[in-house]
């Protein structure tokens, strides 16, 4: 399923390089539409594998530095959880994750009890939180 807005956050995406004198090379843009087109919360190896089907000579170090950067420059957010690698998701708005514990699967959800964060909480300052809810998905309750 494609994100909507995929062209106009791709346009975001070459405004926001050239605001700060990032080269946008092939590669990078397909590292980003590739996240913008996924709603599974791919992994960095997901990603390559998606990007080395247009870029067959793209290196994985390629687009862990890619994932790197995009997420320093606040087009992409990291979800991490215990004891999987390392996923990632284009959507920035606020929202919070349904993660199956057997099959590793990542769903966006909106909840909609607000949880009041302080803007300094235990000594540090606040900038915003995700709530990862466990379980187990649908089609791993039914394969039990």
């Amino acid at each position: 399923m494609q994100l909507s807005g995929t062209k106009e956050k791709l346009e975001e995406f070459v405004r926001k390089c050239k605001e700060i004198g990032l080269k946008i090379t092939p590669q990078r843009l397909a590292v980003y539409e590739v996240l913008l087109k996924s709603t599974n919360h791919p992994t960095v190896e997901d990603i390559y594998e998606e990007v080395k089907k247009r870029y067959p000579y793209v290196s994985l170090a390629t687009v862990y530095r890619t994932l790197e950067t995009l997420e320093r420059i606040g087009l992409v957010k990291r979800v991490c959880f215990w004891g999987n690698s390392a996923r990632y998701d284009a959507n920035l708005s606020e929202h919070h994750h349904l993660i199956c514990e057997r099959c590793g699967k990542i769903e966006d959800v909106n909840l909609d009890q607000e949880i009041n964060i302080p803007k300094h909480f235990h000594g540090y300052r606040t900038k915003g939180y995700s709530v990862n809810i466990y379980g187990y998905c649908p089609k791993c309750q039914s394969s039990t």
